[in-house]
Formats: structure tokens, sequence, C-alpha cells
């Protein structure tokens, strides 16, 4: 684990940046880690807070679980427009969405991700918040329910109807 984290901010290309980010959030668990992982003991494999399977029996990672007050859950949203409106869209993201979710209180961070694929761009938005309340604090009781902007509907493909969440075991910046 920690050399796909080590690796993750040496990697060049944004579809590769992806996969090792989306990969690091599949391996999250149901719920926040109960105590860092460094040192001190895991709940047994499938409770809530254990390592993920591909972590169990292995030393875990001296990177602590995140604090207090640090990010805990990431919220994955995705979406595709035409590669001829990508620019477009990135500059509408950012102003109609991405300055919100930063205003929004609880928010820790937000990063968004972009892969051209011929005639298609993909974009992936993963913010970053102290928990699940802070996110129904502004999304409702269905978290997972995708709050799209208002222009949406003219630049994407499609509207996906949901977001994924994931709890944050391991955060280790680039270096």
């Amino acid at each position: 684990m920690r050399q796909i984290v080590r690796s993750f901010s040496s990697l060049l290309r944004p579809s590769a940046v992806l996969v090792a980010a989306s990969a690091l959030l599949a391996l999250s668990c149901a719920a926040p880690p109960a105590a860092s992982p460094a040192g001190h003991p895991a709940p047994p494999a499938g409770e809530a807070g254990a390592p993920p399977p591909a972590m169990q029996g292995a030393a875990q990672p001296s990177a602590p679980a995140p604090a207090s007050g640090e990010a805990r859950v990431g919220r994955m949203w995705h979406g595709r427009v035409p590669a001829a409106k990508s620019e477009a869209y990135t500059e509408y993201l950012y102003e109609a969405g991405i300055k919100k979710i930063r205003a929004i209180e609880g928010n820790k961070g937000v990063q968004v991700f972009r892969r051209i694929d011929g005639d298609v761009a993909e974009f992936y938005v993963i913010s970053y918040w102290g928990s699940r309340d802070a996110i129904r604090a502004f999304a409702g009781d269905d978290i997972e329910k995708t709050h799209n902007l208002p222009r949406d509907p003219e630049f994407l493909l499609e509207l996906e109807p949901k977001v994924k969440h994931f709890d944050l075991i391991v955060n280790e910046p680039p270096r």
C-alpha cells in the first residue's frame, strides 16, 4: 500500500492518476478506522474499521489515520462530456461547482480529474469531508443522490443519479 501511495505522486498520465486515486479510495472500509493503524490493534477482519483484505496480515502503513478535524470521507462524482466541450465545462465546473463546494462548512478540499479519450472527456470530482454528517448538512438525508449543476444538461452526455462515498483510511500527501 505504501508503495502505491508513493507511486501515485510520480505518475504522469492523468488517466493513471485517476486509476491510482480510485484504487486507493476503493480500498476503503465501511467506517473510519477506530484507531490509528500505526501500532494500535485493528478490529477483526470484516468489522467496520478493519484493514482491507489486501492489508490484513501485512505491516500497516506508518501514516496515521486521519486526525479529528481532517478529511475522513471522499465523495466521488463522475460525468462525461463531448471532448469539444471539455474546456468550457472545466471552467463552468470550477466556477459553478468547485467554488461552491469549497465554501460549504465541513469541506476539507476537492480534486478534479479530467481524461480525454477520443470524442469524450471524463471528469471525476473527489471532495473531502470531515464526516458523512457534514455531507448531509448540504446534500440532505440521501447523500448518494447527485446534485447536478444548473447547466449540466447542456454539457453532460448523461446525468448520473448517484455519487459514491469512501472512507479515507490512509492520507499521505505527495512529497
